[in-house]
């Protein structure tokens, strides 16, 4: 039987909950990205190269800044990383509100892409870093549930500011983020572990690189492949939806919109309900949904296939995405572990920018009936790699990043911020 997602949020610790609620405020007020085209196009008259020119930059951005985002999140900590990065976005984007010129506005958005994606690693780290590994993947759920909730609000409130006026996307925008960074100042303490050798009986040394980490690798390969084909959700598929089948483009965003909306209603009590099976296997029948789903698309060309699809493909990434998550942190050493999740996280980053230039193309030449099932050869590979994982190395003795419920003092010490809440 399948829990309520409150009642699971509310069994959390109070400082996951506070994160969860923050993202879920920063979320609703993240207005820059969607309607970013929009704007450069209808507000500062750019040509369709300017455009892609300076999404790209902001893309390039971004890509460093969670990556920078793990080195800080391991070496000033988790909070210090929140703080520079929601209060520094929010300044910028709130600045960007006011630019005089196209070449203010133009430089202060690269400066934001640098700086808006550092929190990505310090949130994620402070999830792995309070929760046992039991709970760790209804974690992640959580923050997954909130990203969604919030992503669909915030769609809809863009939508009315940036028919008024677009400086409101931007100032929005930067008042909710540094809203979450009040949040983090006020109710959200350092949760970096301490340094601790390693525990006994591990065959694998605490300090190892993630670049000659073979294991992560090979997670990392598979996040990259899941990745490359999630994101034909927004590039290939909308194409077959309104070009091919001819349907209007409210009837895509409906039809896209329900994988946000199945996420949120149901993935942490999934996740939950799951939680004593073997993860890297429900991952990698998860791998398998997400291909079979993608790779049906195009058999036929009618809503209700579509529908039938996006249900299929969301079912994998609900089975998958969490769990997959909670192994990279039980794999990582805790002392890099920001620097570990920031590179898992930076493999989805580079899949987007990949996908449409692999993708594309290929769809285009080859027609939708024989690119889709390209999707499940693109699958197959991950979901070999994730059973691999699951035999060599999810095991306890293996697992660096273990986490045990902290101890009596350790636990009022976290979680006494939530006392300031009344």
């Amino acid at each position: 039987m399948l829990r309520n997602p409150a009642t699971l949020l509310r069994e959390l610790p109070s400082t996951v909950r506070i994160l969860v609620a923050g993202t879920f405020i920063n979320k609703t007020g993240s207005f820059i990205i969607p309607f970013l085209t929009i704007v450069l196009k209808r507000e500062f008259h750019l040509t369709s190269g300017q455009v892609g020119a300076l999404v790209m930059a902001y893309g390039a951005g971004s890509l460093v800044s969670v990556l920078a985002g793990g080195v800080t999140t391991d070496r000033l900590g988790r909070r210090a990383t929140l703080l520079l990065s929601l209060f520094g976005s929010g300044a910028l984007a709130i600045l960007m509100g006011f630019a005089p010129s196209l070449r203010v506005f133009a430089t202060l958005l690269i400066l934001f892409g640098f700086v808006a994606d550092l929190y990505r690693p310090a949130a994620t780290s402070i999830i792995a870093d309070l929760l046992p590994s039991a709970q760790r993947a209804v974690g992640f759920a959580a923050m997954r549930m909130a990203i969604n909730l919030g992503f669909a609000v915030g769609m809809t409130l863009g939508g009315l500011l940036a028919d008024w006026s677009w400086r409101l996307l931007f100032i929005g925008d930067g008042v909710t983020t540094a809203l979450f960074g009040t949040l983090v100042y006020f109710f959200i303490p350092e949760t970096r572990p301490a340094a601790a050798p390693p525990a006994a009986g591990s065959s694998l040394p605490a300090a190892a690189s993630p670049w000659r980490d073979t294991v992560f690798l090979q997670a990392m390969g598979v996040s990259f492949a899941f990745a490359l084909i999630f994101f034909s959700h927004i590039t290939a598929l909308p194409l077959t939806m309104t070009v091919n089948a001819g349907y209007p483009a409210r009837v895509y965003g409906v039809l896209i919109g329900t994988n946000g909306l199945l996420i949120a209603l149901f993935e942490m009590s999934v996740v939950h309900r799951l939680r004593d099976r073997r993860r890297l296997r429900v991952a990698a029948l998860g791998a398998a949904l997400t291909g079979v789903g993608f790779g049906l698309s195009g058999v036929f060309l009618h809503w209700a296939w579509f529908l039938a699809t996006v249900v299929v493909w969301t079912a994998g990434e609900i089975l998958s995405s969490p769990f997959k998550m909670a192994f990279v942190s039980d794999w990582a050493p805790p002392a890099q572990r920001g620097r570990y999740l920031s590179l898992y996280q930076a493999t989805w980053s580079v899949a987007m920018a990949l996908n449409p230039v692999l993708f594309l193309p290929l769809q285009s030449r080859l027609g939708d009936r024989a690119f889709w099932p390209l999707m499940m050869l693109v699958a197959a590979p991950a979901i070999l790699v994730l059973l691999r994982l699951d035999r060599i190395a999810d095991r306890p003795d293996r697992l660096r990043g273990l986490a045990h419920e902290p101890a009596a003092d350790e636990e009022a010490a976290l979680l006494a911020p939530a006392a300031l809440q009344g």
